[in-house]
């Protein structure tokens, strides 16, 4: 860790620990409710799964009319003459309408519902997934926030030292490299400072992105870190997880495209009625036609989706498991994050504020060393770093806890 970490201010502590109603809020910062409802209604991901939503209903439109073929309109007609030498002309008109045989158009209506059920439910887990990234990405933001602040104020700090020692240092109090020391701090904080905000501005532009917000418009995040990672776990989900639905659903829709392809040995059938005239006769008959299923009986059709149904049962199964995995660990994970986060605030930031300022009345006194006192510094800018980190991860283990769920607001 490099000596910047050691000029923190003495009253950094309360900086961090208490909230800052001066900071200016504009009409470009969204709360993480803000950014979420804004994900549902922009986000690029959520948009595409709606439309396959929605070309998901073709389907169910195709085979919702009692009958999946037309009528077919048959007309014959040309000149003829008989034995006797009379002219006239023959004509046939014929109507034909082919049927399917064996329930094929009612599994046809349960595979396309199947199908509508399975987009929805997908796009449902798109949004518990995107809504869960949106999420972490702001926490991430958060956090870059409340460091490059802390990075600024650390570079404040560095930049006091530094004019302190130099005039030190010209009342010979202290050594020129006492002088060197504190100007390396000093460079070593700014670099922190442009790194911060680099990590910022990146993350900033990653939220933009996932929310479908573009460069023109101003974005920002505001809200409490803290408040945010100490919150009580999310609230259980009454139903089940989208993406085990929508393997459910593609289950139901492999069993009806089966039973499709079961009743495929069934013929279909072409029934209809038959005007004719030849010269001066006229017939009206009935017509019957039925193909003989000798070489194609669905074969292709059974073996496929007795196949598609097994592989696709056994990753249901996989999946419930895999799902009760990711929900006990995500549980955990929050336990110990928040464990964690309890562990700095009761044992180490209450010490904090108390060896700052005793080890500024020493260095101050002459008792301790430009080294001992930037050491000490840098130890309680560790510290405090550790504790925003720490923050940040409950935050968003408590996220992934909601994902895994399918609790997100």
């Amino acid at each position: 860790m490099s000596h910047r970490l050691a000029m923190a201010a003495p009253w950094l502590a309360i900086a961090l620990l208490l909230p800052r109603p001066g900071v200016a809020r504009t009409s470009s910062e969204l709360t993480l409710e803000e950014a979420l409802v804004l994900a549902r209604q922009r986000a690029p991901a959520l948009l595409e799964a709606a439309g396959r939503v929605a070309e998901a209903r073709g389907p169910v439109a195709g085979a919702s009319p009692p009958l999946r073929d037309n009528p077919t309109l048959e007309l014959e007609a040309g000149p003829s003459s008989t034995a006797e030498g009379r002219r006239g002309v023959d004509v046939a008109v014929g109507l034909v309408q082919p049927l399917e045989l064996g329930g094929k158009q009612g599994a046809r209506r349960e595979s396309a519902r199947a199908g509508l059920a399975r987009e929805t439910a997908a796009r449902q887990d798109t949004e518990r997934r995107v809504l869960g990234e949106v999420a972490a990405t702001f926490l991430r933001a958060l956090h870059a926030r409340e460091r490059t602040k802390l990075a600024r104020e650390a570079e404040a700090t560095a930049v006091s030292t530094a004019q302190s020692t130099q005039r030190r240092f010209e009342a010979g109090d202290v050594p020129v490299v006492d002088v060197n020391v504190a100007r390396v701090a000093l460079a070593r904080a700014r670099a922190d400072v442009a790194g911060a905000e680099g990590e910022e501005a990146s993350l900033l532009y990653m939220l933009r992105a996932l929310l479908g917000v573009g460069l023109a418009q101003p974005l920002g995040v505001r809200g409490e870190l803290r408040a945010l990672a100490v919150a009580g776990p999310p609230a259980a989900s009454t139903g089940e997880r989208p993406d085990i639905v929508a393997l459910e659903s593609e289950v139901a829709q492999a069993e009806a495209d089966l039973r499709l392809g079961r009743r495929s040995a069934w013929p279909d059938v072409g029934v209809g009625v038959r005007y004719q005239r030849e010269v001066d006769e006229t017939a009206v008959l009935g017509t019957l036609s039925v193909p003989v299923p000798l070489f194609s009986w669905g074969q292709e059709a059974r073996v496929t989706g007795e196949a598609r149904v097994r592989r696709l049962q056994t990753a249901l199964e996989a999946a419930r498991r895999a799902r009760d995995v990711q929900v006990e660990a995500a549980r955990v994970q929050h336990r110990k994050r928040q464990e964690a986060l309890e562990l700095l605030e009761r044992e180490a930031l209450p010490l904090l504020a108390d060896n700052e300022s005793l080890a500024l009345k020493s260095y101050e006194a002459g008792e301790m060393g430009l080294a001992e006192f930037l050491l000490v510094r840098r130890d309680t800018l560790e510290a405090r770093t550790a504790y925003l980190d720490s923050l940040l991860q409950a935050a968003l283990a408590r996220v992934q806890l909601a994902v895994e769920t399918g609790a997100l607001p």
